[in-house]
């Protein structure tokens, strides 16, 4: 037998316009039509079909109980392994009418969805089906309404055809039902409260895909992470009206994990209201066994409200099963429960963030290796060029000195030709750890190619660089292999501004300094000895730091 839904578009296409709404937009569309008969108390002909549930909420149940009461007539189409299960087999005589349960075959292929409601002064009806929209779940389905008393009672008749056919022994009462619920008009009242709830419930819908097309832009038009988490958790939280949202992503340890907030009401200087959102972000990972799972903590149950608690909800950000942090969103109302569509919105923002995550990474190794040496893991020329050119900038605006040190090792070929190149690759690897474990946190290396390295130290004048060098030096020295001996190097220095004024000038006085130091013997220091640059190449003397303090403050945090 073919549905309500396709039953009432072949009757009555013309007064029907199917309108396609999400899955949870749907089921709030059921529940603002069944609140018309809660809140006004009428004691109206309620006939609903439910798509099939294996698990039901103790709210769901709750809802169904307090729905079939009141002396209201109520027939209920359920599956047989539906979560429904026998919560009407408590209800007293003194109840009213008992809610009648009308099994629904396993062969009955249709997957629908319907509530119809008959009242000598209200009616109203809500169809769709399953599965027919798109196979994507977020996408929803196409779903019909109407309050017309002519096709309110074309699905009565519908119905009762279909009770006859399917369960005969349920035709007479059903059908007194029927007649004694007939729709003869609606009250212009009822209808204007469900149909603001209804504008309300599309306008929040429109809202929340707003939302997710800005982070779906920012994603597409941004390659910075930051901006992208940041955009997120402002527009969940706007679209939401949450109290505070919240996005974590994991790093290699706890303390390279990343987190962004929002407080929309302005909460978020309160270092306190940071420590408890992280606190929350702890006890979930902890939480974590196998697989990562959504937390919904909105008080449905009764047994879940404690005193304090804040409503909560919070998803994983999953990629290719790698759990990558999590979203989350609270709110200081006690009362707050949040809907089948909001964590919709949560789980759709989550999906597309993991993505952006992961490409995030994907682009941060592939700029990585286009910046770095493979093998030694140091900077690359090009980098180098760049980063110094950079470093040069900020030390003409700071009016501060930079010096640039290059080595290579001594007699690198033979130990190539004697040893292999395995051999050789392993000791500049050894290398370039002891600059690692040698220069500051502001200083970098960068392979130039072969042996030959440079180290850019910034704010160092000639003397302190030169205690540097030495020091890296000595520790290359310590270096030993196997079959070869101890390594060696010499090493060049030059200075800005004293010895060049640009980076061209101050690599070739640098080189040209090494190569001083191979002539005079290798496993050397040698200072540049290049002249100042022309005055009007060379940052004004004045605007340099006084010769005695500065140098003597940069030796000591070099030394």
């Amino acid at each position: 037998m073919h549905s309500l839904y396709d039953a009432l578009l072949a009757q009555h296409s013309r007064q029907l316009t199917p309108v396609r709404c999400a899955r949870q937009t749907i089921a709030q569309l059921h529940r603002y039509f069944e609140d018309v008969v809660l809140e006004n108390s009428l004691a109206a002909l309620v006939i609903e079909s439910l798509p099939l549930s294996t698990k039901r909420t103790a709210r769901e149940k709750a809802r169904l109980r307090e729905l079939a009461q009141g002396g209201r007539r109520t027939f209920f189409f359920v599956r047989h392994r539906d979560g429904l299960g026998d919560i009407f087999n408590s209800f007293g005589s003194d109840a009213g009418p008992e809610p009648v349960v009308l099994p629904r075959g396993e062969q009955d292929h249709v997957n629908e969805h319907f509530v119809v409601i008959a009242d000598t002064r209200f009616s109203a009806l809500l169809a769709t089906v399953r599965g027919r929209a798109s196979d994507d779940r977020a996408a929803g389905d196409e779903v019909i309404w109407t309050f017309e008393p002519d096709i309110v009672y074309s699905a009565l008749e519908y119905l009762m055809a279909r009770v006859s056919a399917e369960h005969p022994y349920q035709t007479a009462a059903f059908g007194s039902a029927v007649r004694t619920s007939m729709p003869k008009a609606t009250s212009l009242q009822l209808t204007l409260s469900v149909t603001t709830k209804l504008a309300h419930l599309l306008q929040e819908q429109a809202g929340r895909e707003v939302a997710v097309n800005r982070i779906a832009t920012a994603i597409r038009n941004s390659l910075e992470l930051g901006i992208i988490l940041q955009t997120t958790v402002d527009e969940v939280a706007g679209a939401l009206g949450a109290t505070c949202c919240a996005l974590r992503v994991e790093g290699k340890s706890a303390n390279d994990a990343l987190t962004y907030f929002c407080f929309p009401d302005g909460s978020g200087s309160d270092a306190s209201q940071h420590e408890q959102v992280m606190s929350y972000f702890e006890l979930y990972n902890s939480s974590l066994t196998r697989s990562p799972k959504p937390l919904v903590r909105d008080f449905r149950e009764e047994s879940e409200c404690v005193e304090g608690d804040r409503p909560i909800a919070i998803v994983p950000l999953i990629f290719h099963e790698r759990f990558m942090g999590a979203l989350m969103v609270t709110s200081v109302d006690p009362a707050r429960m949040w809907d089948e569509n909001e964590l919709l919105l949560l789980h759709t923002v989550a999906d597309q963030v993991a993505v952006a995550i992961n490409h995030a990474d994907l682009f941060a190794q592939i700029q990585q290796q286009a910046l770095t040496d493979a093998l030694t893991g140091c900077f690359n020329r090009r980098s180098f060029e760049m980063h110094l050119d950079r470093e040069l900038q900020m030390s003409r605006r700071m009016h501060q000195p930079l010096s640039l040190v290059i080595l290579d090792l001594d007699n690198f070929k033979q130990l190539n030709d004697s040893l292999g190149h395995d051999a050789g690759d392993e000791a500049l690897r050894r290398l370039a750890e002891c600059f690692r474990q040698e220069l500051r946190a502001v200083d970098f290396a960068a392979r130039l190619g072969g042996d030959e390295f440079a180290l850019v130290l910034p704010r160092a004048y000639a003397d302190g660089a030169s205690i540097v060098a030495e020091r890296v030096r000595v520790a290359i020295e310590q270096i030993d292999i196997p079959g070869f001996g101890n390594l060696t190097a010499s090493i060049g220095i030059a200075t800005f501004p004293s010895h060049a004024s640009g980076r061209a000038d101050l690599v070739t006085a640098a080189d040209q300094a090494l190569y001083c130091a191979k002539r005079v013997g290798r496993n050397q220091v040698h200072i540049s000895q290049a002249p100042n640059p022309p005055e009007s190449e060379a940052a004004p003397a004045s605007a340099m730091p006084t010769a005695d303090p500065a140098p003597q403050a940069t030796l000591e945090s070099l030394a």
